[in-house]
């Protein structure tokens, strides 16, 4: 069976798929799509690939085609997407989001009811802010360690989930194409464990790999994002895990 497979270039989907990029592992996958996250949201609304990354709150409009897999999965713990803007008490009338279809952007739906949101490409956002394009912008990825000092932080959207709900914030999922059969599930379910455990192991080559693909190429920012959201659920989600996944999904109702 042929296996394609799209995921997106933050440290922590490198670090799960670095093995299968290296060629170390099996099965092969035959084609590798990498890119932002709302790219793959789109690719999985058309059922692209195998082997998918996607936003945790898109994966319902999906499920009639995708399985969610036990690994690989990203869960924040008091830690998530942060809300910026230039003056810290402007009212927020319009914020930019990393597409319609992400946590980010249901989140900030659910917190900021009044607010006109504006999907735009992720890497657009900071200039959005800066350049009073938008009142404020939702920060994911390597930046919401290491943004402008001239920002204020007006919400971590991580710590309000976990404060509200006592879970952790499901941010993105592993899906896999549900014609893909039982036993080859499984063996790719091993083998991201694997590779991922040989990235915690390797961690240094690991994250030389990951500034590869990461706009940020900040070894010490590489680390501290590894450290947030690969965690014992990026293994095996917990039944916690499910719970909180399923919190989110009825949260975007």
């Amino acid at each position: 069976m042929i296996l394609t497979a799209a995921f997106s270039p933050c440290p922590n989907d490198i670090f799960l798929f670095r093995s299968f990029l290296n060629n170390e592992v099996s099965p092969v996958l035959n084609q590798i799509t990498i890119t932002d996250i709302q790219t793959l949201n789109q690719l999985a609304v058309k059922r692209q690939f195998s082997l998918m990354k996607m936003s945790a709150s898109l994966f319902p409009e999906v499920s009639d085609y995708y399985n969610l897999l036990e690994v690989g999965n990203t869960l924040g713990h008091n830690c998530g997407p942060i809300l910026l803007s230039k003056d810290p008490e402007a009212p927020l009338l319009t914020i930019a989001t990393p597409g319609d279809a992400t946590t980010a952007h249901t989140l900030c739906k659910h917190h900021y009811p009044e607010a006109r949101l504006i999907p735009m490409p992720y890497g657009n956002i900071l200039n959005a802010i800066l350049s009073d394009e938008v009142c404020g912008g939702v920060l994911i990825h390597e930046e919401r360690f290491s943004y402008d000092p001239c920002l204020h932080l007006r919400a971590d959207f991580g710590k309000l989930w976990q404060r509200n709900t006592v879970f952790p914030l499901p941010l993105g999922c592993i899906a896999i194409a549900k014609d893909v059969p039982q036993p080859l599930v499984q063996h790719l379910t091993n083998s991201l464990r694997k590779s991922l455990l040989a990235s915690l192991q390797n961690p240094d080559s690991a994250a030389s790999l990951a500034t590869q693909y990461s706009k940020n190429k900040d070894l010490q920012v590489i680390h501290q994002f590894i450290a947030t959201y690969v965690n014992k659920e990026t293994f095996y989600l917990s039944k916690s895990g499910k719970k909180a996944f399923h919190m989110l999904w009825q949260y975007d109702v």
